[in-house]
């Protein structure tokens, strides 16, 4: 019986680490994918970064709230 209740933690906190982890790589996806925008389009500003970044944390906060919301 302890080891099922051991179980079910470690498979919860497996499932958020996933999720933590989803939501870095997105991040710094946005962030090196704005960072190559910029220097393509020969940018003083890091505008293409800023907004990436933005997108990908709404995204990834997207996936965060509906994947805990529908389990």
């Amino acid at each position: 019986m302890a080891d099922d209740n051991k179980f079910d933690y470690m498979k919860s906190y497996a499932k958020y680490f996933g999720l933590v982890f989803q939501m870095i790589v997105l991040v710094v996806i946005g962030a090196f994918g704005g960072k190559w925008l910029d220097g393509y389009f020969h940018l003083e500003t890091h505008i293409f970064a800023i907004l990436l970044i933005i997108a990908a944390a709404i995204l990834s906060l997207y996936l965060f709230f509906k994947t805990i919301f529908t389990k």
